[in-house]
């Protein structure tokens, strides 16, 4: 019988509930503000085969993370490429889904990893390769908006905020690499058990800890190559969005700029990480980026419309990560346990 859920935990399951409601209010607001007749016609008009077509380019994307990861999986083990990609797109669907600071699908990919690795080395794996994923982005934000500053004088609070935000990232990157050469799980698990926090488990997972911590040192150590790759790939990645940006806004038959789609994408990215605690980021994703189409000379139509279909290609994406994991969960068994570093 499943234990009743804590006091915290029902106020953050409300929370979430509410701020979805939030995000689908704001959505509504926005088509009934630019008009559903006038969206569908936009929408219509762009047609269902470059909606394909634009997922299928991005799929090039979901490949470089998965790459990415590849770099990082090889020194571990040999684990074959199709199912790295189906762990990486069911990790992701969880990601993109669970208000977690895109940490929520990390213990699947761990789980899904299980039988092709040792369980520590599925750990130290998921661990360097989502630092190398933290630092791609920040490189990326990074990148865009730097180069923003040579086409576009967006709002100043806009550039404050972003630049608030890409230093802080840069900043907890630096802090991470610290704390994983000195060890993280370990001492965190130490901590746990001191604090009376499941005591028995971390009890007897202390030994595993202690070998993730070493497997990361090594890592960093014997290969800072393979961790530069990915950094690399990832960063190749993340200008996934750009590309789809330009090609819709000239499929769509708008003015096609690079610096436009990078300045858009920049700070869209910038708009989730900050709105990370709203589901799926529903209506704050497609709100910042028809402020930001509006912005830089677009129509709010135009804006919504990208909007809607990069969220009709994210749902794709993520509607096969879930049949992915459900796929794997019912071919593993109930028994086997995510969180089961022995």
């Amino acid at each position: 019988m499943r234990e009743p859920r804590s006091a915290p935990a029902r106020a953050a399951a409300v929370l979430e509930i509410l701020l979805g409601l939030g995000g689908l209010t704001l959505l509504g607001w926005m088509i009934h503000r630019i008009g559903l007749s006038l969206l569908w016609s936009n929408l219509s008009h762009f047609g269902l085969m470059p909606t394909l077509f634009l997922a299928a380019v991005y799929s090039l994307a979901q490949v470089f993370f998965c790459l990415a990861w590849l770099w990082v999986v090889d020194p571990f083990g040999a684990v074959g490429f199709g199912r790295l990609f189906a762990a990486y797109l069911a990790g992701d669907a969880l990601n993109m889904t669970v208000p977690s600071g895109n940490l929520a699908g990390e213990p699947v990919k761990v789980m899904l990893l299980g039988g092709a690795l040792p369980m520590e080395s599925a750990v130290t794996s998921v661990t360097v390769y989502k630092f190398a994923d933290f630092v791609s982005m920040t490189l990326f934000l990074l990148m865009g908006w730097a180069a923003h500053f040579f086409f576009y004088s967006l709002p100043v609070s806009w550039n404050v905020g972003a630049g608030i935000v890409v230093g802080g990232m840069g900043a907890v990157s630096a802090f991470l690499f610290m704390v994983q050469k000195r060890g993280f799980f370990h001492p965190a698990g130490k901590w746990l058990g001191k604090a009376a926090i499941f005591e028995a488990w971390i009890e007897k997972k202390l030994d595993s800890a202690h070998s993730v911590d070493r497997g990361i040192r090594d890592f960093y150590a014997h290969h800072p190559r393979r961790f530069a790759l990915s950094v690399l790939f990832n960063l190749i990645a993340w200008f996934g969005g750009v590309l789809e940006i330009a090609l819709f806004m000239k499929l769509a038959g708008l003015q096609t700029s690079l610096a436009a789609a990078m300045t858009i994408e920049t700070f869209s990215l910038f708009i989730n990480n900050v709105a990370f605690f709203v589901p799926a980021r529903l209506g704050v994703g497609e709100g910042g980026r028809v402020l930001l189409f509006l912005t830089l000379g677009y129509t709010p139509q135009a804006g919504l419309s990208y909007g809607i279909i990069r969220r009709i290609r994210e749902s794709a994406w993520v509607g096969i990560g879930f049949l992915i994991l459900l796929f794997m969960r019912k071919r593993r068994g109930p028994h086997k346990n995510p969180s089961d570093l022995s």
